[in-house]
């Protein structure tokens, strides 16, 4: 596996490098079975201590984990916690989902906003709104995958981003599957409302 370790801020120890190294390794041959590519980035955040890691699979789902600690070694371990978790939810997902494949029942299901609130009547108040967004931090540029929309959940699952992006494999369409405020997966299909 190739791993990719960065410090912002501090020198990571040898030790530290060799234990994240060690468990990343350990989790792919556990749950993966092959070869990945991981980054895994190591700060100083205020008083304590920041990990974000990141790995890529060779099947082209990306997982993210983050860990906060006083100690860089509690924050690495927490991130790492977080991605054997997704790591063992992607191997489970993957299984269940070939299992259904087999028995060829696919079912999906398409949650939406019973209010259907979305329209603002006076500029005004949209102006206002506009002003007190977050600004944009940063941003990533990624490439837009084709897949089915129950993959897309799949992915949306193992992702801190809270959104997917990818063109429908059924009509090549760009659809979108976030995660909404009340815990469910909402997808918006543009190809289909037109229809």
């Amino acid at each position: 596996m190739q791993i990719q370790i960065v410090s912002k801020g501090i020198d990571v120890s040898p030790a530290l490098r060799e234990r994240i190294t060690g468990r990343l390794d350990e989790m792919m041959d556990k749950y993966i079975h092959r070869d990945g590519e991981a980054h895994v980035a190591v700060s100083r955040e205020g008083s304590g201590f920041r990990t974000v890691c990141s790995v890529h699979l060779p099947s082209g789902a990306t997982m993210e984990g983050q860990g906060e600690a006083q100690e860089a070694y509690g924050a690495t371990d927490e991130a790492l916690t977080h991605m054997e978790k997704r790591l063992r939810r992607y191997k489970r997902r993957l299984k269940d989902h070939s299992q259904k494949a087999k028995a060829k029942e696919m079912s999906l299901f398409v949650l939406q906003d019973p209010s259907g609130d979305y329209d603002i009547d006076d500029e005004s108040d949209a102006n206002a709104e506009i002003a007190d967004e977050p600004m944009v931090i940063a941003e990533r540029q990624t490439k837009i995958r084709t897949m089915t929309p129950s993959m897309a959940a799949l992915e949306l699952g193992l992702a801190d981003s809270g959104v997917v992006v990818f063109h429908n494999a059924r009509h090549g369409g760009l659809n979108v599957v976030f995660k909404r405020p009340d815990g469910n997966i909402g997808w918006v299909d543009p190809e289909e409302a037109s229809a």
